[in-house]
C-alpha cells in the first residue's frame, strides 16, 4: 500500500504540473484576447472542449461525467482569472 500511495503522490503531482502548463497558457490566452478584443467567456470554446473532453474520457474508459465536472470546475476558474486581467 505505501507503494502504491506513493505512485499516487507522484501521479497528483504531475497533475498539478501540468495545470500550471495550463495556467500559463491561459495568461497568455488573456494577452491575445486583449489584442483580438475577445470577452473572457466564449461559449463556443466553452462547448467545444467539454465536448472533446468527454470524448477523450469516453474513449479511454473514464467516466465522461466526472470529466465534465472536473472540466467546468477548470474552465469557471479559468474565465474568472481572464475576466479579472481583462476588466482591469
Amino acid at each position: 500500500m505505501t507503494e502504491l500511495r506513493r505512485e499516487i503522490d507522484a501521479l497528483d503531482e504531475a497533475l498539478i504540473d501540468l495545470l500550471v502548463k495550463r495556467s500559463g497558457y491561459i495568461d497568455r490566452a488573456v494577452d491575445l484576447k486583449r489584442i483580438e478584443g475577445l470577452p473572457a467567456r466564449t461559449h463556443d470554446r466553452v462547448r467545444e472542449v467539454i465536448e472533446k473532453v468527454r470524448a477523450t474520457a469516453s474513449e479511454r474508459g473514464l467516466d465522461e461525467d466526472l470529466v465534465e465536472r472536473l472540466w467546468r470546475e477548470l474552465i469557471e476558474w479559468s474565465i474568472a482569472r481572464e475576466s479579472e486581467v481583462l476588466d482591469a
